[in-house]
């Protein structure tokens, strides 16, 4: 915070890490519980105790609910890792051909699941994955002890998990039930922000775009937050249905409000007489409006008086497109078309934010939510999962060829540090599922773990020779683990700060405290370090990606959905609502603001709004105030666009030739209309009327979505 005018030197410096004193309380909490459980290990003798401090800090998560979500898949994976992994190596691990087989078949089955589910339930099959890999080779080395291995190491996983679970849920538990509530009132609040300056003029695009980020950003938490409430009591978990119902209302804000700021910017530049007319006055009212609900108490108190507000507005502007309805002819009917068009897609924003109000309502703590009104039951329609099925088999694929082309270095260099590489690689495994980039997690997570190796190395040649005992030990880990707590809950180095830690811990948390070995530590930490480099040279070589996810998603939206909606038959709304489904399946993967995937990202929207105006145009073709030369216009023209989109998927090259057709039929049928003079306030007019203004609405978009449509993501 700086002084009010005041230089750069006058201003007070933001501090680096977060060193506020509830930072500091979680960051001790979390190193104490993690010495404990360290501590736990070996009173038990177990031979690999850093397991459980491990496990502590693996389990570090902003909330009660996702430690608690965490800890239990991660108990769950290792537990079953170990009892299938001792049952492979009874039965081959006198066969290293079948021993590899079986290692490679486990842990293709394991990323394979982890491709297909998400949040914690997708970590606990990579933990099963990892768990299994090392209990099968550590086990086929030694048979007769596999037993004492995969108890072992489910033993210390279960310390790390009971531990990191009480800590978390006994002091200064963070809720994620509450966590969800507050970032469903900030997305509610930003989405008003945003509505508002979608409607305002002037709003620089980049704002736009900024704010429009953050929002998207807030959707793809819900999911998460959701599934980790399950692990909470039952006063503070979510209403299931009522959270993905705001994941839909979230992403049709942002898709009306997109196409209303594009529009009204064509509209203000072609009408500059109208800045002081109806409509500006109108949309200026709504403005006010939807800053006042951005501002008002976000808590549950607050949010009939939101949905009231919402709804005056809206009732405002249905007032206003009624009196454009009555306009007489002399008016333009582009320029009506225009203005039905935004006040029509301005009522619809409002009305999607009202729903979201409602959702936001129901998302509030069951018992409180069960004296206001019912739960809110959404139906989930099933879609076709082919492309999420290759990308699995794909991932699954390559997980497993890396533990074969591995095996087979380690077996022809017959390497001591075998085990540790393949440690490495399972490891770095994590970084490649659900990433269409895995590199860009990858190598700052190598780096990270290379330098806490060296520090490691370290304290392991020049400060454990000076400790005795292990209360000194737990001394000198609680001093490093607090400030390095700290980094973690600073949100700007959490990641490298978290994986830092992680390894650390792991490598100078073990057994060889008083007998330090820096020479077989530093060669662990290579076969570990070269483990992980094979990993991410493997996932360069041959990447597995969302492509073909999105690819079924707009091969879908364009060439069926479309269709559907130009010949009237499935209902728009529930056409609309499935393509929205569909972005938010593949939303996760994607770069906002970058390249391709910001034009997948628009042109999804724009397809789900593109839905609606098709289906409105079907109805006015059908309508019977419909003058006959309109309606034999219109459902020519809805033919002719039908079977345009239904093919534009598959037409390669073709395709610009496709989407000028497209362009005629839509001047055709408007052509049409412009001839027709229906009586002003008429039921023929307000016909025509419709029709025009879904007309504009699907020209804008074959204009403005060209590189959508065209994206070569559909071949």
């Amino acid at each position: 915070m700086g002084v009010a005018g005041g230089s750069k030197a006058t201003q007070w410096p933001v501090p680096a890490v977060d060193l506020g004193w509830r930072n500091l309380v979680v960051s001790a909490r979390v190193a104490c519980a993690a010495v404990a459980a360290l501590a736990t290990a070996y009173w038990l003798e177990l031979p690999e105790p850093q397991w459980a401090i491990l496990t502590v800090y693996l389990l570090t998560q902003s909330s009660a609910g996702a430690a608690l979500a965490k800890g239990s898949f991660r108990f769950l994976g290792t537990v079953i890792a170990a009892l299938c992994a001792l049952g492979i190596v009874k039965l081959v691990s006198q066969d290293p051909i079948l021993l590899v087989t079986s290692a490679m078949a486990w842990i293709f089955v394991c990323y394979y699941g982890a491709t297909r589910v998400t949040n914690f339930a997708s970590y606990g099959f990579m933990l099963a994955g990892y768990t299994g890999l090392l209990v099968i080779f550590e086990g086929a080395a030694a048979p007769y002890g596999a037993w004492d291995v995969a108890v072992n190491r489910a033993t210390e996983i279960s310390i790390g998990v009971a531990f990191a679970s009480l800590a978390n849920t006994l002091i200064m538990p963070v809720y994620a039930g509450a966590q969800l509530r507050g970032v469903l009132a900030r997305a509610f609040s930003d989405l008003s922000r945003y509505a508002a300056d979608a409607l305002r003029p002037g709003t620089p695009e980049e704002g736009f775009l900024r704010l429009r980020s953050g929002i998207l950003a807030k959707v793809v938490k819900f999911d998460a937050l959701r599934s980790y409430t399950t692990f909470e009591a039952r006063e503070m978990r979510a209403d299931d249905a009522a959270l993905r119902e705001a994941v839909r209302e979230c992403l049709t804000v942002i898709a009306v409000a997109r196409s209303l700021y594009l529009r009204l910017a064509d509209f203000r530049a072609a009408n500059p007489g109208m800045a002081e007319g109806p409509l500006a006055k109108g949309l200026a009212e709504t403005i006010t409006a939807l800053e006042a609900v951005s501002r008002a108490d976000g808590s549950s108190s607050g949010l009939p008086a939101r949905r009231a507000d919402l709804g005056r507005a809206r009732l405002r502007l249905a007032a206003l497109r009624r009196d454009v309805d009555a306009m007489t002819g002399d008016a333009p009917l582009a320029l009506r078309a225009d203005v039905s068009l935004i006040l029509r897609r301005a009522i619809r924003m409002l009305r999607a934010l009202s729903a979201l109000a409602m959702v936001e309502d129901a998302a509030f703590p069951a018992r409180a939510a069960a004296r206001r009104r019912p739960s809110i039951a959404v139906r989930r329609r099933r879609f076709p999962t082919l492309a999420r099925e290759r990308e699995a088999l794909l991932q699954g694929t390559r997980a497993a060829l890396a533990v074969l082309l591995f095996c087979l270095f380690w077996h022809a260099t017959e390497w001591e540090q075998g085990m540790a590489g393949l440690t490495g690689l399972a490891l770095m495994g994590y970084q490649c599922v659900n990433s269409d980039d895995p590199g860009k997690l990858g190598w700052p997570y190598f780096r990270a773990v290379i330098a806490a190796c060296l520090c490691a190395y370290v304290v392991m040649a020049h400060v454990y020779p000076w400790l005795e005992g292990f209360a000194m030990l737990a001394v000198f880990l609680i001093l490093v683990l607090v400030p390095l707590g700290l980094l973690i809950g600073t949100p700007r180095y959490s990641k490298t700060a978290g994986t830092f830690t992680i390894y650390f811990v792991a490598a100078a948390a073990t057994t060889n405290v008083y007998d330090p070995n820096p020479l077989d530590f530093a060669n662990f930490c290579f076969g570990l370090v070269f483990g992980m480099f094979v990993c991410l040279i493997v996932a360069r070589l041959i990447p597995v990606t969302s492509q073909a996810s999105r690819r079924q998603a707009y091969r879908r939206a364009i060439g069926r959905l479309l269709p559907e909606a130009a010949e009237g038959r499935t209902p728009e709304r529930r056409l609309a609502r499935e393509i929205v489904d569909l972005l938010a399946a593949v939303l996760p993967r994607l770069k906002l603001g970058h390249g391709r995937d910001e034009t997948f990202l628009r042109g999804m929207l724009a397809s789900a709004s593109s839905a609606l105006e098709l289906g409105r145009l079907h109805r006015a073709a059908t309508d019977p105030a419909m003058p006959e030369a309109g309606r034999v216009a219109l459902e020519q023209g809805l033919r002719h666009l039908a079977t345009m989109f239904s093919h534009l998927p598959t037409l390669g090259a073709q395709r610009e030739t496709a989407l000028a057709d497209g362009r005629q039929a839509l001047d055709a049928m408007w052509t049409e209309l412009e001839r027709l003079a229906p009586p002003a306030g008429s039921p023929a007019a307000h016909a025509v009327l419709d029709a025009a203004s879904s007309l504009r609405f699907l020209t804008d978009r074959l204009r403005l979505d060209q590189g959508f449509l065209q994206l070569a993501v559909a071949d």
